[in-house]
C-alpha cells in the first residue's frame, strides 16, 4: 500500500509508513497547520489515509468520531483535529455505545 497522504482533490501532502500512530498524528498536524497558514481550501478525508487496511474491520464504519488510522501496534489517531491517540480496544469499547 502506498504511504501517500492525499487531499480530497488528490494532491500529495505527506507520507506515513503505517508504523507509528504518533508519526501520522504529527504529519496530519503539520498538514493542517499548512492549510491554516496558507488559507488553503484543501481538505483531508480520514477514509483516504494510507494503511487503511490496518484498521480492524469492525471499526471501518465507526462514526462516533473521526478515525484517521491505526498503526501496527493497534494505536489509533482519532478526533476531528487528529490530535488524540487511543488504543483500538478503547475505540472499540466506545463504538459499542449507541452514538449513531
Amino acid at each position: 500500500m502506498q504511504d501517500e497522504i492525499k487531499s480530497e482533490s488528490g494532491s500529495v501532502l505527506g507520507q506515513w509508513n503505517g508504523q507509528r500512530a504518533e508519526d501520522l498524528m504529527q504529519e496530519l498536524k503539520r498538514i493542517m497547520k499548512e492549510f491554516r497558514d496558507t488559507g488553503s481550501r484543501e481538505k483531508l478525508n480520514p477514509k483516504d489515509m494510507p494503511h487503511r487496511d490496518q484498521i480492524p474491520e469492525d471499526l471501518l464504519t465507526f462514526k462516533a468520531y473521526r478515525l484517521w488510522g491505526c498503526d501496527r501496534n493497534n494505536v489509533c489517531v482519532v478526533g476531528s483535529k487528529a490530535d488524540r491517540l487511543e488504543p483500538v480496544d478503547k475505540v472499540r469499547t466506545y463504538s459499542l455505545i449507541d452514538h449513531h
